[in-house]
């Protein structure tokens, strides 16, 4: 009886560690948005569209936006879901920054657009 008894207290004790291991899975791996994109500002002045090209390099982002008011280039990284882009654009003779946050998913990009010290507002970009 004693044998029986050990012999399912170590069962009992394999079966509780083996629940309370964490699992060792590997973390995600990050989107791939290389493709061309439309995208889609929305601030206090309506809403653009305007089509970004994307290359994707390790997490690494580049590529151009062309939209009404002509063609920049910018720089951004994605690490997981998350996505982050900017580049700069003349007004008037003033270098205005642009910066672009947001989450992935699948075919889709969304978040916040900060327009240097003039506000801000949302964006949404969607595959070709």
């Amino acid at each position: 009886m004693n044998k029986r008894r050990a012999w399912m207290m170590a069962v009992a004790v394999v079966l509780a560690a083996c629940s309370t291991t964490p699992s060792q899975s590997p973390a995600p791996k990050g989107a791939d948005l290389t493709g061309n994109w439309v995208l889609r500002t929305e601030s206090q002045m309506g809403a653009q569209d305007a089509q970004m090209t994307v290359r994707q390099t390790g997490s690494a982002l580049a590529g151009t936006i062309t939209g009404q008011n002509g063609r920049v280039d910018y720089q951004g990284s994605v690490t997981g879901a998350a996505v982050a882009f900017d580049f700069t654009i003349d007004v008037n003779g003033t270098a205005l920054k642009l910066d672009y946050t947001g989450t992935v998913e699948g075919d889709t990009m969304k978040g916040k657009a900060v327009f240097g010290q003039f506000g801000e507002g949302t964006f949404t970009a969607r595959r070709q």
